[in-house]
């Protein structure tokens, strides 16, 4: 059994996202997101679908063309090839879970 303490992980940058994988599935992948206040994720679209849980702060989530403000322990999931990006509105860690199918 291994066991994952995510607080190890945890690390912020004033420049960029901190983005830390540590969990290859066959079905999904997961990575720990650290962004410091006021780092931002700009709206791309990705090739795989991915759900983001909010463990630690708030953000502003962009789904396609809708912006949604989540707090701790609330997720959102994106579908593969919808635009999708991240605004810290204070020191925000984000669980976020890949869809590898």
């Amino acid at each position: 059994m291994k066991i994952y303490d995510l607080n190890e992980l945890i690390a912020f940058s004033s420049e960029k996202p901190v983005k830390k994988h540590f969990l290859n599935a066959k079905g999904f992948h997961a990575a720990l997101i650290c962004l410091q206040n006021g780092v931002e994720i700009l709206p791309h679209p990705e090739d795989y679908g991915v759900f983001f849980t909010v463990i630690r702060g708030s953000g502003l989530f962009t789904k396609a063309d809708e912006k949604v403000t989540l707090g701790s322990n609330q997720g959102i999931y994106i579908s593969k090839d919808e635009v999708r990006g991240i605004k810290a509105l204070e020191n925000l860690v984000v669980l976020g879970v890949q869809d590898r199918q």
